[in-house]
């Protein structure tokens, strides 16, 4: 056997690390301004080539190439696209990004101090049910059993398993605003709730694989949408139907038939729209609008009545706030009131960690 020995250029690896590492970095963030579109942003970076060499010693074209070894997209050009690695490298990222930032231990589980079989053992014994896992038998406890009657081999009434800690479901619907004063006087704010969404679906993918996540989008209407389509997701010029984000959500959440219920609204404005009478012939219904500064009662009441069925079917409301707006405040406040539900205010910089850290703490 032979040994081929070359020296290692330690200085050249680490400019090497950090160029992928930067180009990787800027590749994640071309995916949140253009909303997960491969075509717009190599098209932006070809713009840009003398640009993009000067800052990282790459054009577009070497961009390009790195990205298809890495199997992050695909396609021709005209039809280039994310991968399924890719959408998940940007989920993995905003993981980092806002679960990073935490402080150890602050995410927490959602369990019951009851018998079950998918949890951490509690130090406790009982009698052996049919159904129980050979994982869980108490041998040195069901020898001892044995034992204790005389007898030399074990009996069905001797077996003990060891009790575990019960770790039980959550259903989850995370709301987010996707009105047109997400993006409004130039503040971006559906790129950080979006990173919130991309955050939540890796954390819970990863800790709560029981868990169910439901994404709804609300403007005028209501849209769900998959934990795939998130890095495509954006706003419009739509008004905030807070009332039907609502509706949707309870019955999304009942649908699922988890023990435990959890709606997440992540918003920046009053309620400013609201479906009233029934559908149409073409399924259309006509929406109402509040085109005034101010609170509009018939929508407020009809959204508070939506609000105050979440107590009784047990589901737990939380709302972030990302605007500082007295009708807002005036309108959460009461909404909370009603639906026993909790509200913060949180700022675009720090809204992942803020978010994240109180649903889990």
């Amino acid at each position: 056997m032979r040994y081929r020995y070359e020296h290692l250029d330690w200085r050249e690896l680490a400019n090497r690390l950090a160029k992928e590492q930067q180009l990787s970095d800027l590749f994640r963030q071309l995916m949140e301004a253009f909303d997960g579109d491969v075509e717009r942003a190599m098209r932006e970076l070809e713009r840009q080539a003398e640009r993009l060499r000067q800052q990282t010693g790459f054009d577009a074209k070497d961009f390009e190439k790195t990205l298809r070894e890495q199997q992050l997209i695909s396609g021709a050009r005209g039809e280039r696209k994310l991968t399924r690695k890719g959408e998940r490298d940007l989920r993995e990222d905003a993981f980092r990004k806002v679960f990073g930032a935490m402080a150890p231990g602050a995410l927490g589980k959602h369990g019951t101090r009851r018998q079950g079989r998918d949890g951490e053992w509690t130090g406790a014994t009982r009698p052996w049910q049919p159904g129980d896992g050979a994982e869980d038998l108490a041998y040195r406890e069901s020898l001892l059993s044995a034992m204790r009657e005389g007898r030399r081999q074990l009996a069905d009434d001797d077996l003990q398993v060891r009790e575990r800690e019960s770790r039980t479901g959550c259903a989850w619907t995370l709301m987010l605003d996707i009105s047109h004063s997400m993006t409004l006087y130039g503040e971006d704010r559906i790129t950080p709730a979006k990173r919130v969404a991309l955050a939540l679906a890796e954390h819970l993918g990863r800790n709560h694989p029981r868990d169910d996540l439901d994404i709804l989008l609300f403007g005028d209407d209501v849209r769900p949408v998959t934990v795939q389509q998130l890095p495509y997701i954006s706003n419009g010029p739509f008004h905030t139907n807070t009332c039907e984000a609502l509706r949707r959500s309870r019955e999304t959440l009942v649908r699922r038939r988890q023990p435990n219920r959890r709606a997440v609204m992540i918003t920046d404005g009053k309620p400013t729209a609201l479906f009233t009478g029934g559908r149409t012939a073409d399924g259309s219904r006509e929406l109402t609008i509040n085109s005034s500064y101010g609170l509009d009662p018939q929508i407020v009441a009809a959204t508070l009545r939506e609000a105050a069925r979440y107590p009784r079917l047990g589901i737990k409301l939380t709302v972030f706030m990302v605007a500082e707006d007295e009708y807002l405040n005036r309108f959460v406040e009461r909404l909370v009131a009603v639906s026993q539900g909790e509200a913060y205010r949180a700022t675009l910089e720090d809204l992942g960690n803020q978010v994240l850290g109180r649903l889990f703490a």
